[in-house]
């Protein structure tokens, strides 16, 4: 009898924490989201352009990504825990902010004030999963927190429409700053640091350089960034003016992708717990990625099937890479500090993809963006499969 009660407190301990990972990424980043999926009330209420709409997500990213080192050292300096209190803070206030914006310039602030939990979010989760969980069940859970990205990109689209036609899009501002505020009164579920983190002989915390996997990791990151960035913004309307697909049609692809993602980053986590290497896992990762694009530059003319099949792949593979990415980064040392390093990699290739395809696709059409966007992530693979010569230690950590 008392076994299984141990079990089950477990049981529920895990489930707790897996849902304040799960949700604390959610919440950090749904900002973003709803923005974009409310872009058309924006625009018309305060009579701005496309590129004012692109500018709101570029700056949100722009500066989650600039802000990702401190956000790192911080997490690395307070513990987990105490960064993840943070940033569901930091995403209470900043969609009050948002909530509250009366002209373009102020909501253009609110939103770079909203990439500071998007900068803090993945360095103060996996800072929690470093701190409080063996090795051997971190892989499973970086894959639940990784999949909060995704549901916040489904609650946000079935919810901030609705939301928007019944009470404006304000609303959903509101509901983002009121749920990230109860959030954080689950910080209990949170578990404290399961050893004393190292310290230097001074009694301060190390700031021994990071390993050489860190920066491929990040680099890595960067160029699968401009590639994600590029095919998030640009996939539906390709669908629509190449393929010949319906706006409803279209959003569909766009919605797969994020749903084949989901259970992929899972699954990811559950094979990186039984051994199998990140870095190889990054490495396939980035080459059927870069296939993934290429089938949907063969679906020009109306040949769906290759759409299909591209966005399938593309779920799977630049949809999911975040999981091992994360993993290798709650590995190191100073797993905050790690990955504040891949954050600032990531975001920055995000704030740069878009405007760079749309560039591409204005200048040149569809064929030459999606050729680059392909080589991008073979050159993410070439990085990352290189093996340093610093990378032996970390052979222990699996990277």
């Amino acid at each position: 009898m008392g076994g299984r009660r141990v079990q089950w407190m477990r049981t529920s301990r895990f489930g707790g924490f897996s849902a304040m990972l799960l949700s604390t990424m959610g919440l950090s980043t749904f900002a973003f989201f709803a923005i974009a999926v409310a872009a058309s009330e924006i625009e018309a209420e305060f009579g701005i352009s496309k590129f004012e709409i692109g500018l709101l997500g570029a700056i949100n990213t722009l500066v989650g990504g600039i802000f990702a080192p401190a956000a790192g050292r911080l997490s690395d300096t307070v513990g987990g825990r105490t960064a993840m209190a943070i940033t569901l803070g930091l995403s209470a206030a900043s969609a009050v902010a948002i909530a509250v914006s009366t002209s373009y310039l102020f909501l253009l602030l609110a939103m770079a004030f909203a990439g500071l939990p998007q900068g803090l979010g993945n360095p103060a989760s996996n800072k929690a999963i470093a701190d409080g969980i063996a090795e051997a069940k971190r892989g499973i859970l970086t894959g639940i927190k990784q999949s909060g990205v995704q549901a916040a990109v489904f609650v946000s689209g079935f919810a901030v429409p609705w939301l928007t036609a019944e009470f404006g899009w304000r609303s959903s501002m509101w509901v983002l700053a009121v749920i990230s505020a109860v959030a954080m009164l689950g910080i209990g579920l949170i578990p404290p640091p399961s050893e004393e983190r190292p310290k230097d002989s001074d009694g301060t915390r190390s700031a021994a350089p990071l390993s050489t996997f860190v920066n491929q990791v990040a680099i890595y990151g960067f160029l699968l960034g401009v590639v994600g960035g590029g095919l998030g913004r640009f996939l539906p309307l390709f669908a629509e003016e190449q393929v010949g697909f319906s706006l409803e049609q279209a959003g569909r692809v766009f919605g797969v992708q994020g749903l084949i993602a989901i259970p992929t980053r899972l699954i990811s986590g559950i094979l990186l717990d039984r051994g199998v290497s990140a870095r190889l896992m990054l490495a396939i990762m980035g080459a059927f990625g870069a296939l993934s694009v290429l089938l949907i530059l063969a679906a020009s003319g109306g040949a769906a099937s290759f759409l299909w099949i591209g966005t399938v792949l593309g779920g799977m593979t630049l949809g999911a890479w975040n999981t091992a990415a994360n993993l290798s980064m709650i590995r190191q040392p100073d797993a905050g500090r790690a990955t504040g390093r891949l954050i600032l990699g990531f975001l920055i290739g995000l704030t740069v993809g878009g405007p760079l395809v749309g560039w591409s696709i204005d200048s040149f059409g569809y064929s030459p963006a999606w050729i680059g966007s392909a080589i991008f992530a073979l050159l993410g693979t070439a990085v990352i499969a290189r093996r340093p010569r610093d990378s032996q230690p970390s052979v222990r950590l699996g990277t």
